[in-house]
């Protein structure tokens, strides 16, 4: 059975595994949402856990508690900042999934960028997925800066930034192919 955890729970495994400040979470982070996600081979991600492979190639279902309103838009990604691998980051961060115009109660969002699971080359360790949640402007939906294919060395910052989101959660797992 999953147990609830506190944001500063979720703070300090993502500064734990090295995830706060690093190429996907800024170094002034605090969790201010909790954010929830659910594979249908397991269950609720627990933060810092590992799971197989396997059991994350299919669209998790992304939850989190913001409050509704006609000004709550929320755009999720999940991003890996270990390729191809924790000791050689050439390819971080590698991006999985976009997900923009989420509205808590309302709106399941659109896909800008369709999710593929986690397949961290086979010896190279335990990957970490960063799910990430950030408020964006009611009146501009994100877009990407290159193509929706183009997931290698994803530049992050520059989305953030063009897009004007705003980190408001995040949480994570470890996945490895032994």
């Amino acid at each position: 059975m999953a147990t609830s955890v506190t944001n500063q729970q979720i703070d300090d495994a993502l500064k734990e595994a090295g995830l706060i400040g690093s190429s996907v979470i800024p170094s002034t982070f605090k969790n201010q949402i909790a954010v929830q996600a659910t594979y249908g081979a397991f269950g609720n991600v627990q933060p810092g856990s590992t799971y197989s492979v396997a059991d994350t190639q299919a669209e998790p279902t992304i939850s989190f508690n913001a409050p509704p309103g006609p000004d709550s838009r929320f755009t999720v990604v999940v991003a890996d900042p270990d390729a191809p691998s924790r000791d050689d980051q050439k390819w971080s961060p590698f991006l999985h999934f976009v997900l923009a115009e989420v509205v808590p109660g309302k709106e399941a969002g659109q896909s800008v960028v369709t999710y593929m699971g986690p397949a961290p080359p086979q010896g190279t360790g335990p990957h970490r997925y960063a799910i990430l949640v950030y408020a964006q402007a009611v009146d501009h939906t994100p877009e990407l800066p290159g193509q929706p294919d183009d997931r290698q060395s994803f530049p992050l910052g520059q989305f953030v930034k063009d897009n004007q989101l705003d980190l408001v959660g995040a949480t994570f797992f470890y996945a490895e192919n032994k």
